[in-house]
């Protein structure tokens, strides 16, 4: 099912930061606007999800592959594991949800939290086992940290953006979190020609 007013469902390939990067079955992985570091990317869902906990069998074993395969990708290229998160929203309730666009997506982040406990603490983040432990009706943010150590909150503030938002904050630009304010094409290119030169050479 296409939403005709989804930015993912109708992807203006034309734009340089909807480059595909990478393209599965089931998935996009993409650069994305508002890079707020070298090497920003987002593993986008084909189909109009609100969230990844809403995948299929197939589609979460290769969302989980794709995930492996990128992280040892930004190990390669930027020196050190990236972090993973998603805002999910199965409930599309403003008040209780901290994404910006409600079609299932994740980040993939070249960066790691300046005190993640705090953040886990002030998020109520509680430890997993496997992202297909999300539960499918309640919104969360999910978060997998450069060790490979995964979480999930359902009791978070209503912040949009919340997770870029404290990536600006440790970056000292919290003013310029918003991706529909700051696009930062400098690291969208950077990312591009890293990713892409780094998968022409292992094709």
């Amino acid at each position: 099912m296409i939403i005709i007013n989804c930015i993912f469902c109708n992807l203006e390939k034309n734009k340089i930061e909807n480059t595909i990067l990478d393209e599965k079955n089931h998935f996009y992985i993409l650069p994305t606007v508002g890079s707020l570091v070298d090497g920003y990317i987002l593993v986008v869902s084909k189909r109009h999800i609100n969230s990844m906990s809403e995948l299929t069998k197939n589609e979460m074993d290769e969302y989980n592959f794709i995930i492996e395969k990128y992280r040892n990708i930004f190990r390669d290229i930027y020196g050190k594991y990236p972090i993973v998160f998603e805002h999910g929203s199965p409930v599309s309730d403003n008040s209780i949800r901290a994404n910006s666009v409600i079609h299932a997506h994740s980040h993939i982040v070249n960066h790691a939290y300046l005190d993640e406990p705090k953040i886990i603490k002030r998020l109520n983040f509680k430890p997993i086992q496997r992202i297909e432990d999300i539960k499918s009706n309640e919104n969360y943010i999910m978060y997998i940290n450069n060790n490979n150590f995964k979480y999930v909150t359902y009791n978070f503030e209503p912040i949009s953006q919340l997770m870029r938002k404290l990536i600006a904050k440790d970056l000292k630009y919290e003013d310029k979190f918003d991706w529909k304010k700051e696009k930062f094409m400098d690291n969208i290119i950077k990312t591009i020609l890293k990713v892409k030169e780094y998968n022409e050479k292992r094709k």
